[in-house]
């Protein structure tokens, strides 16, 4: 029965948009529903959705694992089998931790501990501009508009395109960077 399934959800996933990684949670969390739940999907009640996402709650899952759970069912349900389901559990709580974060001084001094040039100038860059590590090793020199100050990621997270500023003190380096290395707009990798 769930390879049927699956297949529909593959397909639903594709049409959202949704990443590989998205796909197999989904898929892995729709599984052990359809174990619990043990009935062919047209006899599955919501009486079956809140008896299975209680008894995760009382095995003490995470209130993060417990939303992806219920929105992997509802995907199930709204997007895969086109049935409205309204399912009136809230979502649970997650605990919000404060980020620990380096002072200004301790920034500084991790970044001058890098002997590499070219390396210091990546984690620069990364760092003052924002930059995940996927977006850093996939920038081109043609995505830069050193002189203007910004650069764009192209097909980031999610599969966006976004806007960037290149912060002030790297300019210079990154300039320098393109005429030592002698790179050209073509395609070139920073």
């Amino acid at each position: 029965m769930f390879r049927l399934i699956g297949k529909r959800v593959e397909e639903g996933m594709r049409k959202k948009r949704l990443s590989p990684r998205t796909f197999d949670t989904y898929h892995y969390c729709i599984n052990k529903f359809l174990d619990f739940a043990g009935k062919d999907l047209g006899k599955i009640s919501k009486k079956d959705v809140r008896e299975f996402l209680e008894g995760m709650a009382e095995r003490g899952l995470s209130g993060n694992s417990l939303n992806t759970y219920h929105m992997a069912i509802r995907f199930l349900f709204e997007e895969v089998l086109d049935k409205r389901i309204w399912i009136d559990i809230k979502y649970s709580k997650v605990s919000k931790k404060i980020p620990l974060v380096l002072s200004k001084g301790e920034v500084r001094k991790l970044i001058g501990a890098i002997g590499n040039d070219k390396h210091r100038l990546m984690i620069e860059l990364m760092y003052g501009a924002g930059l995940r590590v996927s977006e850093l090793v996939n920038l081109k020199i043609c995505d830069l508009e050193v002189d203007k100050g910004y650069g764009f990621v192209r097909n980031g997270k999610g599969g966006k395109d976004r806007i960037f500023v290149i912060p002030e003190r790297a300019r210079e380096r990154i300039r320098g960077l393109i005429d030592k290395e002698g790179l050209s707009k073509e395609g070139n990798y920073l």
